[in-house]
Order: structure tokens, then C-alpha cells, then sequence
């Protein structure tokens, strides 16, 4: 499914940028092909930023020397050094060029080529550090090879992570190697066990990981552990909704540590079966997007002044223009009476927008670390599908062009989320806790396991005074501010992608 087809009626009524007004491009083919992609690309994602990005306005001095004098320049540094700051700090930091497109855009899916397992870093010692794994997939190569969460690998292709080689051994070594070879660590014996040897697949990766249910006094409580919103989820999340409320699911432990974001319209199904059901058929405002001012003008035109605004609903339906899917969740609300939020570092965008849009109607606890402050959301565009969209409008010169940015996009951020009364608490540093717990993965406790000291503070809170006084014996290996970006880990961290719904092409 090609993702600018789903934002497309976002593009075709604009105009490319004002700032490109009377440049006269070069012909690609008097250029070497280096430079001819880099112009190409520079062209390109300008004009988008100009176009779409929420702080276009702010940036507008930027965008024109990028266009008349920095055209040659490295266009994925280029867009990280003309991303919005605020404050002397980088206030976007999801807009980004690549030249893996549909890497990019397969990850938000779901599908990569992957072992299946996501990690964190800690520090086994003064010296060495080590991955722990925090989550392995089903039917994948770490499944297979036997891996689970806490385990903790030592040694890739035999080389001992350090201080000063562990970036490149877990990304040239590991996330992005076809084959690998791990070694994982022995904690009871203090030294280097069990070696494991994967061969990469491409597959997708079932964000819902975990679902049971626990009795808590004369109620029940339901337990949902979620990485990602992938389309390809609303089905599975709709079924297990509906297996709590045949339940008799009371309350929620939403568990969003290792959730990075997704699709929107994932993340407005799930609200549906989270939010008191009279908010639901009453179809009351969920959520508020805000744009820039000529991209708002031009929305409100088109489709009217609801047009920025989304409302509950039961029923669903989502597509590219050819292939048309739906749900209902009518027979999956649950209604709750409330809902525990695990959130930490790894939480951010789809899953800070539903916790903050969810808020002024339901009674929400907080419980993990600080979350990321994705707090905006973004559009994904093909440079050759620019190039096709806009070609009436450029010289056949500049077309020229869209051959030598066959695998370049753009991941560019449009607008910024907010709850219906135009708040957004997880704006600009993410959400704090109101009570804050520790992940643990090094503890070797899966997912479910009272244990696990964020699951057990959830449990605690919800009425379990049976573990109140129970005790977590850790490991030989100690947490470390030493963790690798999760936009590292995983390509897909820190992605709300807007979607196109069916029939509105």
C-alpha cells in the first residue's frame, strides 16, 4: 500500500512553494548522478515542508535559502538542521528525509526484516554493556531461537560490547545485519553462556503481545501489553476488546512502555472501546488536530470546520482507494470504570495522543516514567510519487528529476495533536507520571507476571493488597541511563501517521 495515496486529497489543490517562483533548475542529465539526487531530493522535500509542515511560517526564511542557495546541500542534514527549534532546543525531532522509503513505510506497518525481538542497552558493568531483550514476537527468528524477555545478550558475532564499539556492533552487528550471532549472558555464573545464531526474515510483528485478565477482589481487570498502532492490529485489539467485555472486564492496565506511535485511525478504534459508552453514541469530540495557518484555510475550505476535528464513533473504515477494509466496535466496548496507563521513555505519539485525548473523559492513572513528547503528527510522501502528483506543474526539466529519487521520502510532520478542550499535556516533553515504577526487562519477569515491578505498582493500584509487601530480586545486571535511542531500535518509534478514511479520495 503506497502511504502518500492515503494523505494524496492532502496535496493536489496546493501549489508548489511561492519560494521556488522564477528559479530555473539545471537539467539532471548535464549532472553527475550524486548531485543530480540531491538536487532532486532538495526540491522536493522543500517544497512539502513549505507546503505542509506545521511550522512553515516560523521556518519561511529557512525554506527559501534552502531552495535558491542550498539545493546541493545533504538533504537529510539539511532537514535536521531546518527543523523548528524552540528555546534553544530542537522542538521537532520526527521530520526527517530518508533514502529507504519504503523501509520507512513498512515499519510503520509492521513489517521489516527483522529477528523479531526489540532490546534495550544497560550496563552489565564498569566495563561492558549489554542488550537485554525486552519483547520477541511470535513466529519469529528470536521465538524460534528460543529468546524471551529479560534475556541478556553479552556478545554479537563474538565481540564484546563496550563504552566504544556497542553503536556499531547493535546497528551494523545486529538491527540491521541479514545474520547474526548473539551470546547471552549467565547471570548466575557471571560470565558469557548460551551463543544463538539468526538469520533475518521479513514479517510483520503482532503489536498485541499480551492480553490476560486478573481478579482483583470482587472485580475484574484486564491486561493489554501493545507496541505499535499498525492497521493490521484493528482487527486482533477489536477481538480482544470483545473477550474482556464478555469478561466482564471492569478496568484497563494498558501497557505502552514499548509503544512508539502508528496509524491515527488505529488509535480513534481503540478509543472507541475505551471511552464511556454514552460519550461513544453520543459521537462527542475526541480530538483536535491543528495545522499551519494556509493548510488549515485550505482544509476548512474543502471540507468544513469539522474537518480538523475527530469524533467518536463505532464504526470504521480506512483504505488507499482500491483496497477498502472496516470494523465495528459496537460489541467491544468496555465501558470502563478505569483505566491504568504503563507508559515510559518507549511511549510516545499514537500512544500519548490516545492517553491525552481520553483524559477529559475517563479516569486515567499514570504509572511508569516520564513518556517521549511526540506530541505531533506527520505524513508519509514518496519523492518519485511527488514528482508524478505535481508534474503538470513543473518543467519537464524539473521531472526530469523524479528518476534519480527512486527510494528518497519524506517523513514530515503536519500538525499537532490536542484533547477537546485544545490541551495537550504531553506537549512538549511527554507525559509524567503519577506514579512512577521502573522497567525492568533484566528481570527476566514476562509479560503477565505480577513481578514485574510496573505491572505489580498497576495491580497495586487497582486494589491487589496481596502485593504490597512482595519483593523483587533483581539480577546481577543494574539499570543504566545507557540506552539506545528507541528511534534507533526500531524504525517505526515515534510515528503518528495521519490516514486517509475509504470514500473520501
Amino acid at each position: 500500500m503506497k502511504l502518500s495515496r492515503l494523505i494524496l486529497f492532502l496535496v493536489l489543490a496546493l501549489p508548489l512553494a511561492s519560494a521556488c517562483d522564477g528559479i530555473k533548475r539545471e537539467d539532471p542529465e548535464k549532472l553527475d548522478p550524486e548531485t543530480a539526487t540531491r538536487h532532486g531530493v532538495n526540491y522536493f522535500a522543500a517544497n512539502c515542508m513549505s507546503l505542509y509542515y506545521l511550522w512553515s511560517e516560523e521556518i519561511d526564511g529557512e525554506l527559501t535559502r534552502w531552495l535558491r542557495q542550498d539545493i546541493n546541500a545533504d538533504p537529510i542534514e539539511k532537514v535536521r538542521q531546518i527543523r523548528y527549534k524552540k528555546d534553544g532546543k530542537d522542538y521537532d525531532r520526527w521530520t526527517e528525509v530518508t533514502d529507504s522509503y519504503e523501509d520507512m513505510a513498512s515499519s510503520v506497518e509492521g513489517v521489516s526484516t527483522t529477528y523479531g525481538c526489540d532490546i534495550v542497552l544497560m550496563r552489565l558493568d564498569k566495563t561492558y554493556i549489554c542488550a537485554v531483550v525486552t519483547v520477541v514476537y511470535a513466529d519469529s527468528p528470536a521465538a524460534k531461537a528460543g529468546l524471551k524477555r529479560g534475556d541478556v545478550i553479552s556478545e554479537i558475532n563474538g565481540t564484546r560490547m563496550t563504552d566504544s564499539n556497542y553503536y556499531s556492533l547493535v546497528t551494523d552487528g545486529f538491527l540491521y545485519s541479514p545474520s547474526c550471532k548473539i551470546t547471552l549472558y549467565d547471570p548466575a555464573a557471571g560470565q558469557a553462556g548460551q551463543s544463538v545464531s539468526m538469520t533475518a526474515v521479513r514479517m510483520y510483528e503482532d503489536p498485541v503481545v499480551h492480553h490476560s485478565i486478573f481478579n482483583v477482589g470482587d472485580k475484574k481487570v484486564g491486561y493489554l501489553v501493545f507496541t505499535s498502532f499498525t492497521l493490521d492490529a484493528i482487527d486482533k485489539l477489536v477481538d480482544v476488546c470483545e473477550g474482556f467485555k464478555q469478561a466482564g472486564v471492569s478496568e484497563l492496565i494498558l501497557d505502552l512502555r514499548y509503544n512508539g506511535g502508528g496509524y491515527v485511525t488505529t488509535e480513534e478504534v481503540l478509543a472507541s472501546m475505551l471511552a464511556p459508552e454514552a460519550n461513544v453514541a453520543a459521537g462527542d469530540l475526541l480530538e483536535q488536530e491543528v495545522f499551519n495557518s494556509a493548510f488549515t484555510d485550505y482544509y476548512i475550505k474543502e471540507y468544513g470546520e469539522d474537518a480538523l476535528k475527530t469524533f467518536f464513533k463505532t464504526q470504521f473504515s480506512w483504505g488507499d482507494g482500491v483496497i477498502k477494509n472496516s470494523c465495528d466496535t459496537r460489541g467491544s466496548h468496555l465501558d470502563l470504570n478505569h483505566l491504568y496507563a504503563i507508559i515510559d521513555e518507549g511511549t510516545a505519539s499514537a500512544s500519548e495522543s490516545l492517553l491525552v485525548c481520553l483524559m477529559p473523559y475517563l479516569d486515567i492513572t499514570l504509572i511508569g516514567q516520564k513518556s517521549h513528547g511526540k506530541f505531533c503528527t506527520g505524513i508519509m510522501y514518496g519523492a518519485q510519487e511527488w514528482y508524478d502528483d505535481y508534474k503538470d506543474e513543473m518543467s519537464s526539466e524539473m521531472y526530469a528529476y523524479r528518476k534519480y529519487v527512486e527510494d528518497w521520502g519524506l517523513y514530515v510532520m503536519i500538525g499537532r495533536y490536542a484533547d477537546r478542550n485544545g490541551n495537550c499535556p504531553a506537549m512538549p516533553d511527554g507525559l509524567t507520571p503519577d506514579y512512577e515504577a521502573e522497567d525492568r526487562p533484566d528481570l527476566g519477569y514476562g509479560f503477565g507476571d505480577e513481578r514485574d515491578p510496573m505491572l505489580r505498582q498497576a495491580l497495586i493500584l487497582a486494589g491487589r493488597t496481596d502485593l504490597q509487601a512482595a519483593g523483587v530480586s533483581a539480577r546481577t545486571v543494574a539499570p543504566s541511563p545507557i540506552r539506545m535511542s528507541r528511534q534507533i531500535v526500531k524504525p517505526a518509534f515515534g510515528k503518528r501517521v495521519l490516514t486517509l478514511p475509504a470514500g473520501r479520495e
